[in-house]
């Protein structure tokens, strides 16, 4: 039975070259075939995916309308949630990124994840946005593990006259940025290309120069003019 299974969830795979719009059947056998979830409360929300998109228990949870899932060629996500309450919220994965163990988080209205291609989320990473922000990343990235992505605080800070000092922030990373293990990135951060974030590290503001490295808490340049590659060289 386990290989009728396989067989049957390559052979749908394959059939879908072009962009589609999963249909309430096509959930369905893809859901049994792959040991995926959905749940989708509310109008007009599209998953959309691409030829050679391959989704492994994975559960979607959707409640709102208008809300996009895209999914370009050669996506591969295992063992990763997401979580949308909201409307008019995007996630767009560009072609090859891979994704295991990790959870998208979207709440409020007119909030957006984008990654860019080759990315590879190894791990146990949370991307976390609400009150309409962003969190983009670059091509070529690489993440570890135990890593949190979060636009906001969730709640409000206040000053003494109920003014609100904690707004929502979008966070980007540019290309090629290697995101250590057990790393926090906080709303209004910027990582510029071609960067290391170190193990650790919890990062709280911009850094606006290429090619560094940066670690601690609150993070900071520890060293410049380096770059990175996957290989062990």
């Amino acid at each position: 039975m386990r290989k009728i299974r396989i067989f049957t969830y390559n052979i749908l795979r394959k059939l879908k070259d072009e962009y589609s719009v999963i249909n309430d059947t096509l959930i369905a056998v893809m859901n049994f075939f792959g040991r995926n979830k959905v749940k989708i409360q509310g109008k007009r929300n599209q998953i959309i995916s691409r030829g050679g998109v391959w989704r492994k228990r994975c559960v979607i949870n959707i409640t709102g309308n208008h809300n996009i899932i895209k999914l370009e060629k050669g996506v591969r996500l295992e063992h990763v949630t997401i979580n949308i309450y909201g409307n008019h919220n995007r996630i767009y994965l560009s072609e090859r990124v891979l994704m295991k163990d990790g959870e998208f988080y979207i709440e409020d209205d007119g909030n957006s994840i984008v990654i860019g291609k080759d990315t590879a989320l190894c791990g146990k990473v949370q991307l976390s946005c609400i009150e309409g922000t962003g969190i983009k990343i670059g091509n070529d990235c690489l993440f570890s593990s135990e890593i949190i992505f979060r636009t906001g605080d969730s709640h409000s800070v206040v000053d003494m006259e109920g003014n609100r000092l904690n707004q929502s922030k979008d966070i980007i990373l540019e290309d090629h940025v290697w995101v250590g293990s057990r790393v926090t990135v906080l709303k209004g951060v910027k990582i510029s290309a071609n960067s290391v974030i170190a193990a650790g590290s919890v990062v709280t503001r911009k850094f606006e120069n290429i090619n560094v490295a940066i670690g601690g808490n609150p993070a900071k340049i520890i060293k410049r003019e380096i770059n990175w590659t996957r290989e062990r060289i």
